[in-house]
């Protein structure tokens, strides 16, 4: 393609290049906390950046909020060049794919200081992870940070030939806390106090439940003012979830439908079935449905594939494809032996509530029980993005343990989720402690006051979910 010619398909894309511009206006003010690290990254790591996840969780707006900040800190907007891959261009003939990276590419040749390359929605072209690669292997001046739906498993397995040379930024729908931020993004002290206490997870790591106790405290009493909010907060989350654009619809059987075509569909009966061409996805949706309706429950995959009807086969095929595309999460029955390669039974969750709720048609408030199971997977949610995490597992003995966080090489800390009113039960974490040592097992309750009686801490779901978040 000509010089001119790429110039025009770009500047749409890259509208910094004109000065009277204003494109600023239409990203949200609420920013994640990926933007940050996204940032951290481009200064301080040599390697390329990928930004994956699942479908619409704003993956392009964590991309456009970092251009934002890289030009408030002074990058010339010359050296930054943002392109969708998804632009029918794209598609017009396969000379025009096979050229468009190297072209896009020549149009900074000889520069000598950083160029910023964005390019989103990169598993559009095909075998692009080659051109990564060369320009990284010959040094180019160039930062590439590119993103792609982790819906597309094809993606996944292509950045397996970039392993060294790229750092991937998962981004999963928002957390509670995220939630949180955003619905009271017109109260920054609310941004504030989060930001400033940031003691709990470290006094959990620690195993210090006092320390837990003083910190959910400090954080309660500087939350005070927000009960109501954040009460409401819970209610409303555990239905929507939190998918962004699920929000601004009022009705709940749009948000059903959305959910149902922009998640769940796209990816069983499109990203799936491209990549392994299997001709009956209305079983992985029996399977996928399975999952939602008994979630935090040991299975079997054996006695699932008796109960739905389902081969085996197609069980064990598409259970890590449907981790692969960020529709659950499973974890493993805990072992001692971290390294010991574990098979058998096994826990899912989905990887956002609002998944459940669609798939089951269920947009109404939960019954105790199924409010039981939704604390769970916010607990796990939680967890998940906790940096010091070498793996979550859940305990069974006699009786269980929702969740087991495995950290700083070989210490446990246990988790059980509590969210019912009856008397609170904590054999199955004395248990756990007294056979595999530690010196803290938590609690996460409905009630409001934290509670640390010996080796057991019983801590607010809300202040576990607040407190834990990011430093």
């Amino acid at each position: 393609m000509k010089r001119e010619q790429l110039l025009e398909l770009l500047a749409p894309y890259n509208p910094w290049w004109t000065e009277k511009a204003d494109w600023r206006s239409s990203l949200p003010e609420y920013q994640r906390p990926i933007v940050r690290e996204l940032l951290a990254d481009i200064r301080d790591l040599p390697q390329a950046i990928s930004i994956t996840g699942p479908r619409r969780v704003g993956k392009t707006t964590a991309v456009r909020q970092g251009i934002g900040l890289l030009l408030d800190r002074g990058i010339p907007p010359a050296s930054i060049l943002y392109f969708s891959f998804d632009d029918p261009a794209l598609f017009a003939s396969p000379e025009f794919q096979r050229e468009i990276f190297d072209d896009l590419v020549a149009l900074f040749k000889g520069r000598k200081q950083p160029v910023y390359f964005f390019l989103d929605e990169i598993q559009r072209l095909p075998r692009w992870e080659l051109f990564v690669k060369k320009y990284y292997d010959l040094k180019t001046p160039i930062r590439f940070v590119i993103s792609g739906s982790a819906s597309s498993p094809i993606f996944r397995s292509s950045q397996e030939s970039l392993l060294g040379r790229i750092k991937d930024r998962h981004l999963l729908p928002f957390s509670f806390r995220e939630y949180c931020e955003f619905k009271l993004r017109g109260t920054p002290e609310f941004g504030q106090i989060l930001a400033e206490h940031t003691g709990l997870r470290e006094a959990l790591l620690q195993e210090d439940g006092p320390g837990c106790v003083q910190a959910a405290k400090k954080l309660g009493d500087a939350l005070g003012q927000f009960d109501e909010p954040i009460h409401e907060a819970v209610r409303t989350y555990i239905l929507e979830g939190g998918f962004p654009e699920v929000w601004a619809l009022n009705d709940p059987v749009r948000k059903i439908e959305y959910l149902m075509e922009q998640q769940v569909r796209k990816v069983l009966y499109e990203d799936l079935m491209t990549l392994t061409k299997y001709r009956k996805p209305e079983n992985v949706l029996r399977f996928f449905l399975f999952l939602l309706a008994h979630p935090g429950i040991e299975i079997n995959t054996a006695k699932v594939s008796q109960q739905t009807g389902i081969e085996r086969r197609v069980i064990d095929e598409n259970l890590p494809r449907l981790e692969m595309t960020d529709m659950i999460v499973r974890i493993q029955k805990f072992s001692h032996q971290p390294h010991r390669v574990r098979q058998g039974n096994f826990k899912c969750y989905p990887i956002d509530m609002a998944l459940r709720n669609a798939v089951l048609r269920q947009w109404s408030p939960p019954d105790q029980t199924t409010m039981g199971y939704l604390a769970e997977n916010m607990v796990l949610r939680q967890l998940s993005t906790w940096p010091e995490k070498i793996e979550i597992t859940y305990y069974r003995d006699k009786k269980e343990v929702d969740f087991v966080l495995t950290h700083g090489g070989n210490k446990h800390l246990p988790l059980e989720v509590k969210y019912r009113d009856r008397a609170v039960q904590q054999g199955a974490l004395r248990g756990f402690l007294a056979k595999f040592g530690g010196k803290l097992g938590v609690i996460v309750t409905r009630q409001k006051e934290s509670h640390c009686s010996g080796e057991i801490l019983e801590l607010p779901l809300r202040y576990f979910l607040l407190g834990c978040g990011p430093s």
